[in-house]
């Protein structure tokens, strides 16, 4: 075993096409790598040297080859040792420190630059990516997606995770990698939050007290989850639910408690759409924009939604097809939609599709 070995020019080659599908780019990496029987270790320590490597180069020389190879490298780190349970995961440390090294942005995108990606734009895709496949139940999902489509939900859309980090620290923790760290002492000073700090807070105040009322109010909680407003956050805190099978732990079942939510947004994009003081409904839904743009915008964030629970298999396809019909038929003029609908029938997303 080489403990400085790195990918190949040949892999790194294979792994640097952003508009290739995550799973299409393993394929042939593998077939570049002459070795190609190393063991499942040797393999990884390959694969975390060159993102190493990679990470500092696209930092002062950003590119989508660059984050085409970080992104490919970390999920064919992940696949590799999918089967380790977390706990055990010799490579659980790299990800968790890539999570708190990356997260926070450095730099500001300057709308005059004419570079097209920026070492911000990469490491947030490449952590979203790593918090995804953590609490991902089936990490195929993303066989399909190409790191610029990535890069559009990350970044573009900003879409996010809800994640709690010392979950997994807590692990590293408990297997003796890190030294366990004090709670903190309630008696002590609390330092000054940020605006954005407060609301995160106050957003997990809620999540967790939306846990309680589920077990104890389940009819009053779940009335409060399907009048959501259509925003990420609420959006993450559904997904979350389904991901951690919460509603079935609790004997709700959650394909009603998602049509429901869903019927109510398409009921919000309608009134988007009439605008303010235009709507014939006798207890108008609570909305914060109108106009056609901030439809389409609240239509896109459903799809993304929508697809992302048909893709990690979340819900059966049966269970949201009237909502999906609805949204097909009702928004058949943004484009989005009529890539959602052949994504539907298809099982393929059309805009990969160069027919």
């Amino acid at each position: 075993m080489n403990a400085a070995a790195a990918l190949t020019p040949s892999e790194m080659h294979a792994l640097s096409d952003a508009d290739r599908q995550l799973g299409s780019a393993r394929a042939h990496a593998h077939r570049e790598h002459a070795a190609a029987d190393a063991g499942v270790f040797d393999e990884s320590l390959r694969l975390k040297n060159t993102l190493d490597a990679c990470e500092h180069q696209a930092k002062s020389s950003p590119s989508w080859d660059a984050l085409a190879v970080l992104v490919n490298c970390e999920y064919r780190l992940y696949v590799l040792n999918q089967t380790t349970p977390l706990r055990h995961n010799p490579f659980l440390s790299h990800w968790v420190e890539a999570v708190q090294r990356l997260g926070t942005p450095t730099a500001q995108r300057d709308a005059t630059s004419d570079v097209s990606i920026l070492s911000d734009d990469i490491c947030t895709v490449r952590v979203e990516l790593i918090k995804a496949l953590l609490q991902s139940r089936n990490p195929s999902q993303f066989d399909r997606t190409t790191p610029r489509q990535l890069y559009g939900n990350y970044v573009e859309l900003r879409q996010t995770s809800l994640f709690n980090i010392r979950t997994y620290v807590r692990m590293l923790e408990d297997e003796g990698i890190y030294e366990r760290t004090p709670e903190p002492d309630s008696d002590s000073p609390k330092s000054t939050s940020t605006a954005s700090d407060t609301k995160l807070n106050e957003f997990q105040r809620w999540k967790l007290a939306m846990l309680s009322r589920l077990e104890t109010e389940p009819e009053h909680a779940v009335a409060e989850l399907t009048h959501l407003p259509l925003e990420l956050s609420s959006l993450d805190c559904l997904t979350t639910l389904l991901q951690e099978r919460t509603l079935q732990a609790l004997n709700i079942e959650p394909a009603p408690v998602i049509a429901d939510f869903i019927q109510h947004a398409l009921r919000m994009m309608e009134q988007m759409g009439r605008g303010p003081g235009e709507t014939g409904a006798a207890e108008p839904e609570p909305m914060l924009q109108s106009g056609r743009e901030a439809q389409t915008r609240a239509v896109k964030l459903l799809l993304l939604f929508m697809r992302n629970l048909i893709r990690k298999a979340l819900l059966p396809l049966e269970s949201m097809y009237f909502e999906i019909q609805e949204i097909c038929v009702r928004y058949v003029w943004i484009k989005e939609v009529r890539e959602f609908r052949a994504f539907v029938e298809e099982g393929r997303d059309e805009e990969r599709d160069e027919g």
